[in-house]
């Protein structure tokens, strides 16, 4: 029953969590906060390998959980990424993020800032070794529209929703990426 329960939980919060041996890394510290706009900014230093990482979210404890799960997405073989900038954008907040080896560049819209800041982590875990990205928000009739495409092969992808973080899960989710 409650393994159960825990997979419903799992299932309603729509995380999905990586269960099995995960690579080993060493500890993150938050070195540094800052305002950006549509929340803050947690710097963190990690070591083994060493990795400066940049956490974005709309309260502290979101942008450190952000960057922490940018480090566990490395750890796990995928590249290391950054959060770089936020913006306000129509219906909400844009973030932009870079990766290494290979180097990419992911855009992502949410209605707050955590929630941009997670679509672009999702945008970069289904597809670690393609260019995926948010291209573009707009309002529309009910809501609002993202649009977004990947290379390799080259595909373009939208969404609609109630709100910007709607649209944008809606986006990724049209892909047929991952």
């Amino acid at each position: 029953m409650r393994a159960t329960l825990s997979g419903v939980v799992l299932a309603l919060s729509s995380m999905v969590v990586a269960v099995g041996p995960a690579s080993a890394a060493g500890p993150c510290s938050v070195y540094s906060t800052r305002t950006t706009p549509g929340g803050y900014v947690a710097k963190m230093t990690c070591s083994s390998p060493d990795a400066f990482i940049d956490g974005y979210g709309s309260t502290t404890g979101d942008a450190n959980r952000e960057g922490l799960l940018l480090r566990q997405f490395q750890s796990n073989g995928g590249p290391l990424c950054s959060g770089d900038r936020s913006r306000a954008d129509v219906g909400g907040f844009r973030i932009s993020m870079s990766c290494a080896k290979p180097t990419s560049f992911v855009d992502a819209f949410g209605t707050t800032l955590t929630d941009a800041a997670r679509e672009a982590r999702l945008l970069k875990e289904i597809a670690p070794g393609r260019f995926c990205t948010h291209d573009g928000v707009r309002a529309v009739s009910g809501g609002y529209e993202v649009k977004g495409g990947c290379t390799k092969p080259t595909i373009w992808f939208s969404g609609v929703g109630a709100t910007v973080t709607q649209a944008a899960e809606n986006a990724r989710l049209s892909s047929g990426v991952g």
